[in-house]
């Protein structure tokens, strides 16, 4: 490196050696992070550090693919899970900016047909209700993910069908022609209808015994029904171009040019719901992303806050700095990014595997914890080991729950009282129970690939529950809650069983009856 010489130049090397110095910090962070996937059964994963503007650190572990142990690059494609959200805030934003709507707008001036089991919430639901994940409605997710979230992914597709109203277009070209094209992010793709270019990842869950296990690659893209929720695919160099153009638009607040990219980028910024009250710090969601002010508490938007007893302070000791965050989980990925808009840094956190855990989170917040200097830090391997191992004790006792109560003899009615179709949601759902030579089993929209076996637990219930292994075989998301697993069935006097009842929802006390056609 050259000599100094002068005021600028001295200012100069004082900002290099700050880089140099945080660059070493991070590449130490390199076996800690291979601990972390080791522990939580990650196949493969890339992370990303941005500074002032600028990559500083790009690193990459393990395999896209383990069988032909091809490994993970900064270019390999993930599924990003729901970091898709934010996409759509910038969507809404651009619309915003164009005067094609307003944060305000009822989503029946949008979508007249839409409808609601709540009259009210159908009349008076606006766009921005459907962004901040504050319609009120029972979530409904266990039904196309598998699992209960903390918000509602269908708002979002319904975000999707507004502006695909509005432009005349798919949401997916909207979002290409807009937003992706003009950033030059070539590597996120927004359907897979003719496949999915090179150095893209397999997807993997993980078993009991800390493997990775090969999933199929989940089915929703950019361009399905769900997809502007969490369907899209992304490296992380991809990705890095996305959140720089973000936090520049930032520094810059307000644009004149109603076609840029962002415009006033303090709209998609603008808290919409509350997340923790009383907070003695600013947790709030916006439009697809969480705002923050560390230090606290993160991580909301993943498992980790359920498989510990406490979740970590990030960054404790630090003076107060706003913080831009999301998760992301599906099926064979877990995701993290967090942005400091302020000056311009962010951490990125992708991985191919649905874990033990939300290694992502983990990894997320041990490389935050770095590039902030934070003087107190967490033993993030520790909290990866730990959660680990608690899952796999969550999911044992939930077996224990699950058996409990169980009548040892069988129904008392014959078995073929209980088939039939049966639909919920205003047709928008069916279960079909059949019977067969193994007994009964149901067949969740009528798919065999969702067929599991029913089996008696006492009078007219029944329990579909299986081991967590053939969970991950079957390409579920893993859930904990003992009431999904329980099918239970009405009899209405002088005609039978007429009704299935499914508590798939821990959130919608009593369950969705389901009626016999």
């Amino acid at each position: 490196m050259k000599r100094c010489a002068g005021a600028n130049a001295n200012t100069s090397c004082l900002r290099v050696g700050r880089v140099l110095d945080l660059l070493d910090a991070l590449k130490s962070n390199r076996g800690k992070i291979k601990q972390i996937c080791k522990a939580s059964g990650v196949a493969g994963a890339s992370v990303v550090v941005i500074d002032h503007g600028e990559t500083i650190f790009k690193e990459n572990f393990g395999y896209r693919h383990i069988a032909n142990k091809e490994p993970v690059t900064s270019d390999t494609i993930f599924r990003i899970a729901s970091l898709t959200k934010s996409f759509m805030g910038a969507c809404i934003d651009r619309l915003r900016a164009q005067g094609k709507l307003s944060l305000d707008d009822l989503v029946q001036k949008h979508l007249p047909d839409a409808k609601s089991h709540d009259p009210v919430v159908a009349a008076t639901a606006t766009i921005a209700d459907l962004l901040g994940h504050r319609t009120g409605l029972q979530k409904a997710d266990p039904l196309w993910l598998g699992a209960g979230v903390c918000y509602n992914n269908i708002a979002y597709g319904v975000l999707g069908k507004i502006i695909a109203k509005i432009t005349g277009q798919p949401y997916h070209i909207y979002l290409q022609e807009t937003i992706l094209s003009p950033l030059g992010m070539t590597r996120t793709v927004v359907t897979k209808d003719n496949g999915l270019p090179e150095n893209s990842s397999l997807a993997y869950s993980t078993l009991d015994n800390g493997k990775p296990y090969n999933v199929p690659l989940p089915g929703s893209s950019g361009s399905t029904a769900m997809g502007s929720a969490g369907g899209l695919l992304s490296s992380g160099n991809d990705l890095s171009k996305y959140y720089k153009a973000l936090m520049a638009a930032w520094s810059r607040r307000i644009s004149r040019d109603k076609e840029a990219v962002f415009s006033d980028i303090s709209w998609i910024f603008t808290p919409l719901r509350i997340m923790e009250t009383p907070a003695l710090r600013e947790k709030s969601y916006t439009s697809g992303w969480v705002r923050s002010q560390l230090p606290t508490t993160v991580g909301n938007m993943g498992v980790n806050p359920g498989l510990l007893e406490k979740m970590p302070v990030l960054s404790d000791g630090i003076k107060p700095r706003l913080a831009l965050w999301h998760q992301g989980s599906l099926v064979g990925a877990t995701s993290f990014v967090m942005m400091f808009p302020e000056t311009e840094s962010a951490v990125l956190v992708l991985t191919n595997t649905m874990a033990l855990n939300d290694a992502a989170d983990w990894i997320g917040q041990l490389l935050v914890e770095t590039l902030l200097d934070s003087p107190i830090r967490n033993y993030y391997v520790g909290f990866a080991s730990e959660s680990a191992e608690q899952a796999l004790k969550l999911y044992a006792k939930l077996g224990r729950k699950v058996k409990a109560g169980r009548a040892p003899q069988g129904p008392g009615r014959p078995l073929s009282n209980y088939v039939g179709l049966y639909v919920g949601f205003a047709g928008f759902f069916c279960i079909e129970v059949l019977n067969d030579d193994n007994g009964l089993e149901i067949l969740f929209q009528g798919r065999q690939s969702q067929n599991y076996s029913l089996q008696h637990h006492h009078h007219d219930t029944f329990t579909w529950f299986m081991s967590r292994d053939e969970q991950i075989k079957r390409v579920r998301f893993v859930s904990y809650n003992p009431a999904l697993y329980f099918i239970r069935f009405n009899e209405e006097e002088g005609r039978g069983i007429t009704v299935l009842n499914w508590a798939f929802d821990a959130g919608a006390p009593g369950g969705e009856d389901f009626f016999k056609q």
